[in-house]
């Protein structure tokens, strides 16, 4: 997966600062767009990449995730509360809990799932373990 980005600043190492603009999923500009999802769409997002080809700082390039990582991230940002909802419900169908207790176990079950995403995504951000390398210049 790639995207566009700034270098930001060089770091030791041969590492470079980059910021990343998110874009749409329709692949437009929001802020140009009237839409109405930019409300959806977050700021640009600062990451460190391996600085291949010697990018400096207000230099647009092209940075590479690595893709195992990125549906690793995906896998658990988005199947685990899903498969805790689903779990959870069959849970509380088989203990006799009726169609609302079921459904407030599985929401439960969502919500957990949700809370350890984001517990996780933090960890794996403070561990800097997510690898982008600068792949070549932007046009």
């Amino acid at each position: 997966m790639t995207q566009n980005a700034v270098v930001k600043r060089l770091l030791p190492g041969g590492r470079a600062e980059v910021e990343v603009t998110r874009q749409s999923a329709c692949g437009h500009d929001c802020a140009k767009c009237g839409g109405g999802c930019s409300e959806m769409i977050s700021g640009p997002i600062v990451a460190e990449a391996v600085n291949r080809i010697g990018a400096q700082p207000n230099e647009r390039v092209i940075i590479e995730g690595e893709f195992r990582q990125l549906m690793g991230l995906a896998a658990i940002v988005y199947a685990v509360p899903l498969a805790l909802f689903f779990v959870l419900f069959a849970v509380g169908s088989l203990f006799g809990l009726g169609e609302g207790g079921s459904s407030m176990l599985g929401i439960l079950g969502f919500v957990l799932g949700v809370v350890f995403a984001i517990g996780y995504n933090k960890r794996y951000k403070e561990r800097g373990t997510m690898v982008f390398t600068i792949i070549g210049r932007a046009v």
